[in-house]
């Protein structure tokens, strides 16, 4: 404190100074330059002069902080025990520690352990004797440097000292210490290291979190009361200290049953966890490295604490801290640095609030921009899809037209031959000179050239109809039926294909039977193809009612190599085809024909090879009763 008044003091005459020599700088360039040579050496002695006084400050500064340090006492802290041999040897060694100051002023203070860690938190004594997990927390917080540990008398290793041990009762059904995960666990109210966190770390160390495993935990205030409790069966477990349960009485002892004792070569007393480092001494950074080797000379194998044990050199604290650090003991949050998030909501609450505000601001825009970037690349990829879509309906539409040339060639050659016969007969009667055609005649003939001219313009109106994807319309199609006049027509230009037929009478739908008729053909010429150079080509078509009620199941079945799966999902895909020099359009049409008629199509495999492809196709209301009386369908 003195050293920061007399920096308040030097304060308000180094101002002067400084402000004197910034007068002094401008005065020079006012001056004449003949006259500034001069000037410039007067202000360069100026300036020494100024060094040597400023010196002649920081000396006295020093000198006065030096003075602060010697009249400064040197304070002990002490972390107070209530049981064990702790409460003798560790006043005692803080005594040994005061003697070896000398003249030096010093000050001894002992405290429990909620009320050490609070005053730790503001002030930093020199000395301080705690047990080791505290230690090790001020060893990685606070850099204080662990001088001595202490040895007992029944330890030969001052990091193999401190453990747990975990009785129950003699008739206790407890094995192992897996199974006490959850019971009612008892503790004493004081133990720190010793005891409890050492059995918080054995659990911990088997993968069990603090909360699950000792989630009802109770304290006591002595052993007695503890053992007591277990014995009477209100706990299930009690935690003692390390070699605790070697100086209850053997009436007491023979009640009580160790869990999972283990046997150390460095210690006497039983354990259930592992053993760590006891009492510590630890010094602050700031304690001169003359005053810690005085220390150290003092207490190291002093004879006057034999009967307790000694103190020797440090045992490494890492294991205890790692042990701290993974069971989330609260030693490690009262004492890790702060960040700098929770300095500002501590110390500027506001500013913090405003931070975050600005942040969210910030990231609202930025998720403003991000959205509508998005959004601008999701209308572009409809856009385009859509695009595609158009041109995909367009090649449908003309690959369907394409197929339909075929069957229209192959339909128009009924009417257009009906209507050449009867017009050559016309002509032939005309040309013979047989007279006058008779009205009788005319009345026969002309009704069929009319009928067949109308059958000839129906079958143009659907192949222009699907071409502008005019509405379907539909009429009652028996689809047995169909099915066999178009496996009959098929069968005529595919003789090699043994077709089997097994069709459900009565099915019948609102359809378009020339749409239908282009679909059957076409998953039929698809068959084919893919049955192509094979030996016994042979092609199962089935018509039934479906599961899904209101629907008929068409299947058509080859029995060609096959798919693969991933083929066959491949296929579901539109302009995706499994011949070198298709486009993909074949199932695409079946698939848009069987939409218009209220169906879908699936592709299977086959049962035991080839390719299956169902259709489902909408039934016709008006029909059901009908088709509920038409019987089984056929096997």
């Amino acid at each position: 404190m003195l050293i920061r008044f007399a920096d308040k003091d030097i304060q308000p005459q180094a101002n002067e100074r400084l402000g004197f020599m910034k007068s002094f700088v401008l005065c020079l360039t006012k001056e004449a330059p003949l006259r500034r040579v001069f000037d410039s050496v007067l202000f360069f002695l100026f300036l020494c002069f100024w060094g040597l006084i400023s010196a002649g400050f920081s000396a006295a500064a020093d000198s006065t902080s030096s003075q602060v340090q010697k009249d400064h006492p040197v304070e002990v802290f002490l972390e107070r025990t209530k049981g064990g041999n702790s409460q003798f040897y560790i006043p005692e060694s803080a005594n040994l520690l005061v003697g070896s100051l000398g003249d030096q002023n010093w000050e001894v203070l002992s405290y429990d352990r909620p009320e050490l860690v609070s005053v730790l938190r503001h002030n930093a004594p020199d000395f301080i004797f705690t047990n080791s997990d505290l230690g090790a927390v001020l060893q990685r917080y606070l850099h204080y440097k662990h001088l001595l540990s202490f040895k007992n008398r029944v330890s030969t290793d001052a990091g193999k000292l401190s453990g747990s041990l975990i009785v129950i009762s003699k008739n206790s059904n407890i094995q192992n210490l897996d199974e006490l995960a959850g019971k009612k666990i008892g503790r004493l109210a004081t133990s720190s290291m010793a005891g409890w966190k050492t059995a918080v770390g054995e659990a911990t160390a088997r993968g069990f979190t603090t909360q699950d495993f000792f989630r009802r935990i109770q304290s006591f205030p002595d052993n007695e009361e503890m053992i007591n409790a277990l014995i009477n069966g209100d706990i299930s477990a009690a935690i003692l200290q390390g070699c605790h349960y070697e100086r209850l009485p053997v009436g007491l002892r023979e009640q009580l049953k160790p869990l999972e004792p283990r046997e150390f070569t460095e210690t006497r007393c039983l354990s259930t966890s592992e053993l760590y480092p006891a009492w510590s001494l630890l010094a602050s950074p700031k304690v001169p490295e003359q005053m810690q080797m005085k220390v150290l000379g003092t207490l190291k194998n002093e004879r006057a604490l034999s009967e307790f044990g000694e103190w020797t050199a440090p045992a490494p604290l890492r294991d205890v801290y790692a042990l701290l650090k993974r069971s989330g003991d609260e030693l490690i949050d009262e004492f890790e640095p702060e960040t700098w998030t929770d300095l500002l909501w501590k110390r500027y609450p506001t500013l913090f609030v405003l931070l975050i505000l600005f942040g969210l601001f910030i990231h609202d825009r930025l998720v403003v921009k991000e959205v509508a970037k998005q959004t601008a690349l999701v209308k572009e990829g409809l856009r385009k899809q859509w695009a595609i879509e158009k041109k995909m309906e367009t090649w449908e539409r003309a690959s369907i037209v394409s197929i339909m040339s075929s069957m229209v060639a192959h339909e128009l050659k009924q009417p257009l031959t009906v209507i050449e016969n009867y017009t050559q007969s016309l002509i032939s009667r005309q040309k013979q000179g047989s007279g006058v055609i008779s009205e009788e005649m005319l009345s026969f003939v002309l009704p069929k050239i009319e009928k067949s001219v109308l059958k000839a313009i129906d079958i143009i109106d659907h192949v222009q109809g699907f071409s502008k994807n005019r509405p379907l319309v539909l009429k009652p199609t028996d689809i047995s039926k169909l099915l066999s006049k178009v496996t009959a027509d098929f069968q005529a230009k595919n003789p090699e294909i043994k077709l089997q037929k097994n069709f459900a009478p009565g099915l019948v739908i609102d359809g378009d039977e020339f749409e239908l008729s282009i679909a059957f053909l076409n998953i039929l010429k698809n068959a084919a193809q893919a049955m192509n150079g094979q030996e016994a080509p042979e092609i199962e078509v089935s018509s039934a009612p479906a599961k899904e009620e209101g629907f008929v199941r068409v299947s058509i079945t080859d029995n060609g190599p096959g798919l693969k799966p991933e083929e066959i999902e491949n296929l579901r895909n539109p302009l995706q085809t499994s011949k070198a020099d298709g486009l993909g359009l074949g199932l695409s049409i079946v698939r848009a024909i069987a939409e218009r008629h209220r169906g879908s199509v699936r592709i299977e495999a086959g049962q035991t090879k080839g390719l299956s492809i169902v259709l489902l196709l909408g039934r016709h209301v008006e029909c059901e009763d009908l088709n509920s009386n038409s019987g089984e369908p056929a096997d």
